[in-house]
Protein backbone atom coordinates (compact mmCIF):
# COMPACT_ATOMS: atom_id res chain seq x y z
CA UNK A 1 0.00 0.00 0.00
CA UNK A 2 1.50 3.12 -1.13
CA UNK A 3 1.42 6.19 1.19
CA UNK A 4 0.42 9.68 -0.23
CA UNK A 5 3.17 12.25 -1.16
CA UNK A 6 3.91 14.21 1.65
CA UNK A 7 2.70 18.08 1.82
CA UNK A 8 5.46 20.73 1.10
CA UNK A 9 6.73 21.91 4.37
CA UNK A 10 5.17 25.88 4.58
CA UNK A 11 7.68 28.40 5.84
CA UNK A 12 6.79 32.15 7.33
CA UNK A 13 7.61 33.67 3.71
CA UNK A 14 5.29 31.18 1.86
CA UNK A 15 2.25 32.20 4.39
CA UNK A 16 3.21 35.88 4.18
CA UNK A 17 3.17 35.54 0.13
CA UNK A 18 -0.19 33.52 0.49
CA UNK A 19 -1.43 36.29 2.32
CA UNK A 20 -0.81 39.19 -0.42
CA UNK A 21 -2.56 37.39 -2.47
CA UNK A 22 -5.46 37.09 -0.43
CA UNK A 23 -5.94 39.73 1.40
CA UNK A 24 -9.61 38.72 1.85
CA UNK A 25 -8.67 35.94 4.17
CA UNK A 26 -7.59 38.35 6.82
CA UNK A 27 -11.48 40.49 6.57
CA UNK A 28 -12.89 37.04 6.54
CA UNK A 29 -10.79 36.12 9.93
CA UNK A 30 -10.34 38.96 11.92
CA UNK A 31 -11.61 37.53 14.89
CA UNK A 32 -9.50 34.79 14.85
CA UNK A 33 -6.44 36.11 13.84
CA UNK A 34 -6.13 39.10 15.89
CA UNK A 35 -2.84 38.54 16.68
CA UNK A 36 -1.55 39.45 13.46
CA UNK A 37 -2.05 42.82 13.81
CA UNK A 38 1.16 43.22 15.73
CA UNK A 39 4.40 41.97 15.62
CA UNK A 40 4.48 38.38 16.17
CA UNK A 41 7.07 34.90 16.14
CA UNK A 42 6.28 32.02 14.60
CA UNK A 43 7.16 28.65 16.19
CA UNK A 44 10.68 29.08 14.36
CA UNK A 45 11.22 32.79 16.04
CA UNK A 46 10.75 34.18 12.68
CA UNK A 47 8.98 37.56 13.45
CA UNK A 48 5.90 37.51 11.48
CA UNK A 49 4.76 41.44 10.43
CA UNK A 50 1.71 41.81 8.54
CA UNK A 51 1.34 45.61 9.70
CA UNK A 52 2.88 47.02 6.26
CA UNK A 53 0.99 45.29 4.08
CA UNK A 54 -2.28 46.43 6.00
CA UNK A 55 -1.58 49.88 5.86
CA UNK A 56 -0.65 49.97 1.94
CA UNK A 57 -4.18 47.80 1.47
CA UNK A 58 -5.89 50.75 3.76
CA UNK A 59 -4.32 53.43 1.68
CA UNK A 60 -5.29 51.45 -1.65
CA UNK A 61 -8.76 51.65 -0.72
CA UNK A 62 -8.75 54.93 0.50
CA UNK A 63 -7.49 56.09 -2.83
CA UNK A 64 -10.06 54.15 -4.50
CA UNK A 65 -12.66 55.63 -2.86
CA UNK A 66 -11.15 59.23 -3.18
CA UNK A 67 -11.04 58.57 -6.73
CA UNK A 68 -15.08 57.37 -6.81
CA UNK A 69 -15.86 60.48 -4.69
CA UNK A 70 -14.11 62.61 -7.46
CA UNK A 71 -16.21 60.95 -10.17
CA UNK A 72 -19.67 60.98 -8.54
CA UNK A 73 -18.64 65.08 -8.21
CA UNK A 74 -17.91 65.13 -11.51
CA UNK A 75 -20.91 63.48 -12.39
CA UNK A 76 -23.15 66.12 -10.55
CA UNK A 77 -21.41 68.98 -11.68
CA UNK A 78 -21.89 68.21 -15.36
CA UNK A 79 -25.62 67.18 -14.30
CA UNK A 80 -25.92 70.23 -13.19
CA UNK A 81 -24.49 71.82 -15.90
CA UNK A 82 -26.51 70.42 -18.65
CA UNK A 83 -29.57 71.04 -16.55
CA UNK A 84 -28.70 75.01 -16.57
CA UNK A 85 -27.97 74.49 -20.23
CA UNK A 86 -31.72 72.84 -20.93
CA UNK A 87 -33.25 76.34 -18.50
CA UNK A 88 -31.52 78.85 -21.03
CA UNK A 89 -33.14 76.77 -23.79
CA UNK A 90 -36.33 77.03 -22.24
CA UNK A 91 -36.17 80.49 -22.08
CA UNK A 92 -35.11 81.20 -25.28
CA UNK A 93 -37.88 79.40 -27.51
CA UNK A 94 -40.59 80.83 -24.68
CA UNK A 95 -39.36 84.30 -25.97
CA UNK A 96 -39.67 83.69 -29.76
CA UNK A 97 -42.61 85.77 -30.86
CA UNK A 98 -42.97 84.76 -34.52
CA UNK A 99 -41.67 81.29 -36.14
CA UNK A 100 -39.05 83.43 -37.68
CA UNK A 101 -37.24 84.13 -33.83
CA UNK A 102 -37.79 80.11 -33.46
CA UNK A 103 -35.81 79.09 -36.56
CA UNK A 104 -32.99 81.39 -35.57
CA UNK A 105 -33.22 80.08 -32.18
CA UNK A 106 -32.52 76.55 -33.61
CA UNK A 107 -29.88 77.67 -36.18
CA UNK A 108 -28.03 79.92 -33.80
CA UNK A 109 -28.60 79.80 -30.62
CA UNK A 110 -29.03 76.01 -29.59
CA UNK A 111 -25.66 75.54 -30.71
CA UNK A 112 -23.94 78.16 -28.56
CA UNK A 113 -26.29 77.13 -25.15
CA UNK A 114 -25.03 73.73 -25.65
CA UNK A 115 -21.52 73.97 -27.44
CA UNK A 116 -22.74 72.14 -30.53
CA UNK A 117 -21.38 71.69 -34.17
CA UNK A 118 -24.66 72.77 -35.13
CA UNK A 119 -28.34 72.19 -35.05
CA UNK A 120 -31.55 71.55 -37.34
CA UNK A 121 -34.63 70.79 -37.53
CA UNK A 122 -36.22 68.28 -39.91
CA UNK A 123 -39.54 68.32 -41.20
CA UNK A 124 -41.01 65.99 -43.10
CA UNK A 125 -42.13 67.13 -46.90
CA UNK A 126 -45.65 65.18 -46.55
CA UNK A 127 -46.89 68.11 -44.21
CA UNK A 128 -44.45 70.79 -43.88
CA UNK A 129 -44.81 74.63 -43.49
CA UNK A 130 -44.58 76.43 -47.06
CA UNK A 131 -41.99 78.49 -45.66
CA UNK A 132 -40.15 75.69 -44.13
CA UNK A 133 -36.24 75.92 -46.44
CA UNK A 134 -36.40 79.38 -46.50
CA UNK A 135 -36.23 79.32 -42.37
CA UNK A 136 -33.55 77.31 -42.26
CA UNK A 137 -35.51 73.95 -41.52
CA UNK A 138 -34.77 70.85 -43.98
CA UNK A 139 -37.43 69.33 -45.68
CA UNK A 140 -37.20 65.76 -46.07
CA UNK A 141 -39.52 62.97 -46.77
CA UNK A 142 -40.49 61.41 -43.58
CA UNK A 143 -38.91 57.78 -44.64
CA UNK A 144 -35.49 59.87 -45.00
CA UNK A 145 -36.13 60.89 -41.48
CA UNK A 146 -37.11 57.72 -40.16
CA UNK A 147 -33.70 56.35 -41.66
CA UNK A 148 -31.58 58.98 -39.80
CA UNK A 149 -33.43 58.59 -36.65
CA UNK A 150 -32.97 54.71 -37.45
CA UNK A 151 -36.24 54.05 -36.38
CA UNK A 152 -35.64 55.46 -33.09
CA UNK A 153 -37.11 58.36 -30.66
CA UNK A 154 -33.69 59.21 -29.79
CA UNK A 155 -30.65 58.57 -31.71
CA UNK A 156 -27.20 59.00 -30.00
CA UNK A 157 -23.94 57.75 -31.87
CA UNK A 158 -21.71 58.69 -34.86
CA UNK A 159 -23.11 60.69 -37.50
CA UNK A 160 -25.79 58.66 -40.12
CA UNK A 161 -25.01 58.89 -43.83
CA UNK A 162 -26.63 61.85 -44.36
CA UNK A 163 -25.34 63.44 -41.04
CA UNK A 164 -22.47 64.82 -42.68
CA UNK A 165 -24.65 67.09 -45.21
CA UNK A 166 -26.64 68.73 -42.16
CA UNK A 167 -24.45 70.90 -41.14
CA UNK A 168 -22.06 73.79 -42.39
CA UNK A 169 -19.38 72.59 -39.91
CA UNK A 170 -18.40 68.51 -39.63
CA UNK A 171 -19.95 67.03 -36.56
CA UNK A 172 -17.94 64.20 -34.40
CA UNK A 173 -21.05 62.30 -33.50
CA UNK A 174 -24.54 63.22 -33.57
CA UNK A 175 -27.98 63.38 -32.01
CA UNK A 176 -31.64 62.78 -33.59
CA UNK A 177 -34.27 63.19 -31.38
CA UNK A 178 -37.70 63.18 -32.55
CA UNK A 179 -40.51 65.74 -31.83
CA UNK A 180 -43.98 64.70 -29.87
CA UNK A 181 -45.96 62.43 -31.73
CA UNK A 182 -48.90 63.32 -29.85
CA UNK A 183 -48.84 67.03 -31.33
CA UNK A 184 -50.32 67.73 -34.68
CA UNK A 185 -48.56 68.09 -38.35
CA UNK A 186 -46.17 69.61 -39.02
CA UNK A 187 -44.79 68.92 -35.40
CA UNK A 188 -45.33 65.12 -35.11
CA UNK A 189 -43.03 63.61 -37.36
CA UNK A 190 -40.16 66.12 -37.09
CA UNK A 191 -36.86 65.91 -35.59
CA UNK A 192 -34.45 67.72 -33.59
CA UNK A 193 -30.40 67.31 -34.86
CA UNK A 194 -27.56 68.11 -32.85
CA UNK A 195 -24.19 67.89 -34.14
CA UNK A 196 -21.28 66.97 -31.62
CA UNK A 197 -17.97 68.72 -31.18
CA UNK A 198 -16.29 65.43 -30.13
CA UNK A 199 -16.85 61.63 -30.16
CA UNK A 200 -17.97 61.34 -27.03
CA UNK A 201 -20.65 64.81 -27.11
CA UNK A 202 -23.33 61.81 -28.12
CA UNK A 203 -22.31 58.42 -27.07
CA UNK A 204 -24.89 55.80 -27.23
CA UNK A 205 -24.71 54.61 -23.50
CA UNK A 206 -25.72 58.23 -22.40
CA UNK A 207 -28.93 59.31 -20.51
CA UNK A 208 -31.69 60.54 -22.89
CA UNK A 209 -34.04 62.73 -20.59
CA UNK A 210 -32.64 65.68 -21.12
CA UNK A 211 -32.78 65.38 -25.18
CA UNK A 212 -36.19 63.95 -24.59
CA UNK A 213 -37.27 67.39 -22.49
CA UNK A 214 -35.64 69.50 -24.92
CA UNK A 215 -37.61 68.06 -27.63
CA UNK A 216 -40.77 68.25 -26.00
CA UNK A 217 -40.16 72.38 -25.18
CA UNK A 218 -39.06 72.53 -29.03
CA UNK A 219 -42.45 70.74 -30.47
CA UNK A 220 -44.87 72.99 -28.02
CA UNK A 221 -43.27 76.10 -28.85
CA UNK A 222 -43.21 75.40 -32.60
CA UNK A 223 -46.58 74.10 -32.87
CA UNK A 224 -47.29 77.89 -30.82
CA UNK A 225 -45.59 80.17 -33.10
CA UNK A 226 -47.11 78.13 -36.11
CA UNK A 227 -50.45 78.58 -34.52
CA UNK A 228 -50.13 82.38 -33.68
Amino acid sequence: MTRPPKSPKLDAQDILAWLADNPEFLERHADQLGWIANPAMDKSGTVVDLTRRIAARAREEARKMQQTNQSLLHLAAENMLHWQQLHHATLGFLACTNINSFAQMIEDELPVIFGLAGARLLMPAEGALPMAESLGFLVLPGEEINRICQARSVYLGPPAQSGPALFSVPSASMAVVRLPDQLPEPVAGSALVLGGRTPQSFAPDQGQTLLTYLAEIVGVCLLARIES
